[in-house]
């Protein structure tokens, strides 16, 4: 990998990153929290799809990227864009799982974080040299 640009760009597209999939994860788990108790949602295969395995996914994934952010903060710049390379693909592993499973309103706001991510981890790998 070799670095396309500036130190100071790198750092704000990894931060962008670090923060767009959090947000995304915490919006996931918010969804599935807010309608636990709603039999008409928290019954369907979606819902329990998202909450026994997307969830989790998320949640081990979001722990990889917050430390790959750390450690760029201290210097180590390799780990964060090797881990936006994976993450570009993040819709592709949420494929087949409905993003209406907490009902409409929220879909549009999932699709958008999701999008987000996706579009963050691209930028970062660009910069980073990573095709």
């Amino acid at each position: 990998m070799t670095a396309t640009a500036s130190p100071v760009l790198l750092q704000d597209l990894a931060e962008r990153f670090a923060k767009a999939h959090a947000a995304f994860v915490d919006a996931v788990r918010s969804a599935i929290a807010e309608n636990v108790t709603n039999p008409a949602l928290a019954n369907t295969p979606g819902f329990l799809g998202w909450q026994t395995n997307a969830l989790p996914l998320l949640e081990r994934q979001n722990a990889t990227v917050q430390h790959a952010w750390v450690l760029f903060q201290i210097g180590e710049t390799q780990t964060i864009p090797a881990v936006a390379a994976e993450q570009r693909h993040l819709a592709k592993q949420l494929d087949g799982r409905p993003m209406d499973f907490a009902g409409p309103a929220l879909a549009q706001k999932l699709d958008r974080l999701e999008t987000a991510v996706v579009v963050a981890a691209s930028r970062l790998c660009s910069a980073a040299g990573i095709p």
